[in-house]
């Protein structure tokens, strides 16, 4: 069983590897507007990666005959709502609109009187 899992790991190594060499062979500019998809790369390799080690080694063979598994699963994932940016969002909305740092009330203007008090004292 072992066998399945190493082989199943080196797979999913080289299928990244290849995924960050196309990415290093743009320009920069390219390669920032890629940033989400090579963070979710990198996170689904390594997501992947853990798992293997607890999936059972018919699905492990499953997967391996799967070409592009990265890519299947990026493609899957982008179609989901995600969740990272409502929560992103959510906790600027609640810092600049809501409680502010250090759960001030206030938000914005909990950031206003800190800035203030910080030009008063020197900071």
């Amino acid at each position: 069983m072992e066998g399945i899992r190493e082989t199943f790991r080196i797979k999913l190594y080289r299928e990244y590897l290849q995924f960050k060499e196309s990415m290093l062979t743009q320009d920069r500019a390219e390669i920032f507007e890629s940033c989400y998809r090579i963070d979710v790369y990198r996170n689904l390799y390594e997501i992947m990666s853990g798992l293997a080690e607890r999936m059972p080694a018919y699905m492990l063979e499953m997967l391996y005959g799967n070409v592009g598994l990265l890519d299947w699963l990026y493609e899957s994932w982008i179609k989901v709502d995600d969740s990272h940016y409502g929560g992103l969002k959510w906790h600027v909305e609640r810092m600049v609109l809501g409680s502010g740092p250090q759960g001030k009330e206030g938000g914005a203007h909990a950031c206003n009187e800190e800035r203030e008090a910080a030009d008063r004292s020197g900071d």
